[in-house]
């Protein structure tokens, strides 16, 4: 095509070329011979006529064909259109970019609650956006019109704003994980459930009159009354640390150390259903309440340690739910 062309245009610049010449001799007065190249008017206009014509209907020739001369008005056409099309897939990327960021807001939002929802601190607004301000994108103006360039340089800005987002995101979504594996142990490991059903005062704990001795004597737990063989649960998820006789006053008793510092100890008993290293979990029967030791009656002593330390074991029991309903409601779960 471009060969065929080719061959039209410099057949027709030489026709012109032939038609803008005439030939005329004349003698001097030395009677010598000279010749004289004339242009006529007549042959000119034809020509130039014949030269417009050759000349529109290749360049429309051109056109079609896709600038196969390389003239170079096609490429520009070609690239408007190129642009147009760019410029309305920009506007279609901004507008997506833009659902994405009220996406990532309301994730950031999300975060936030779950954060609170296991007692980790909420994200700044800073901390959140990885003190991103949004970087410049590369200009581009020799690719698409100024107001393209406007909406894909925003797109670039947010869209990496959004990557940095992402990255916190994925970090405190690691922490929510962690602090969660780390509640759900952790709140297993808590004695919340009272080991016996029965009576119990919660000011029994402390200093008080001893109802064997007679004497004003420090009770380091509390006293859950019930008859002998009623079952007594683990208070919470644990290792048995002892099991038998105590050697003293309490007589048949059990330890459980629950981790995070925590054990508690159950005294007086009739007898232990578990061994020493057996591990066990929250609400699972561990022995039967007895009378063994000083005591004056039937009853369980139960106390809470932290860390060495005793503490009431009235604050810590879950609106003073029963053992048995607490077995039956983790049965029909």
């Amino acid at each position: 095509m471009v060969r065929w062309m080719k061959k039209i245009l410099s057949l027709l610049l030489a026709a012109i070329k032939r038609a803008l010449r005439r030939e005329h001799y004349y003698l001097d007065e030395g009677q010598n011979l000279h010749l004289v190249k004339r242009l006529h008017l007549k042959w000119s206009l034809a020509s130039l006529g014949v030269l417009a014509i050759g000349v529109t209907a290749i360049y429309f020739a051109n056109d079609l064909a896709g600038d196969l001369l390389g003239l170079g008005y096609g490429g520009q056409a070609g690239m408007k259109r190129e642009n147009q099309v760019l410029k309305e897939r920009v506007l279609t990327l901004d507008a997506r970019v833009g659902e994405l960021e009220t996406s990532m807001n309301h994730l950031n939002a999300q975060g936030n609650q779950l954060r609170l929802l296991v007692d980790l601190p909420k994200l700044d607004e800073a901390a959140a956006s990885a003190g991103t301000g949004g970087a410049a994108a590369q200009p581009l103006s020799d690719v698409i019109s100024d107001n393209g360039t406007e909406h894909l340089q925003s797109a670039a800005s947010t869209l990496e704003k959004m990557v940095a987002e992402l990255k916190v995101q994925e970090q405190s979504y690691l922490q929510i994980e962690r602090k969660y594996q780390y509640n759900k142990s952790y709140f297993a490991a808590l004695p919340a459930l009272k080991p016996m059903d029965g009576f119990y005062s919660a000011h029994d704990f402390g200093i008080r009159m001893h109802p064997v001795l007679g004497i004003m004597r420090t009770h380091e737990g509390i006293d859950i009354v019930n008859d002998v063989g009623t079952p007594v649960v683990a208070a919470a998820d644990g290792v048995v640390d002892m099991a038998g006789q105590s050697g003293g006053g309490y007589g048949i008793t059990l330890i459980l150390s629950h981790g995070y510092g925590y054990q508690t100890l159950y005294a007086h008993l009739s007898k232990v259903l578990v061994r020493a290293g057996a591990h066990v979990v929250r609400g699972e029967v561990i022995a039967k309440s007895g009378r063994t030791g000083l005591v004056s009656g039937p009853h369980l002593h139960y106390e809470v340690r932290f860390n060495g330390i005793c503490k009431n074991p009235a604050d810590y029991f879950l609106d003073d739910l029963k053992a048995s309903e607490y077995r039956a409601q983790l049965a029909a779960h």
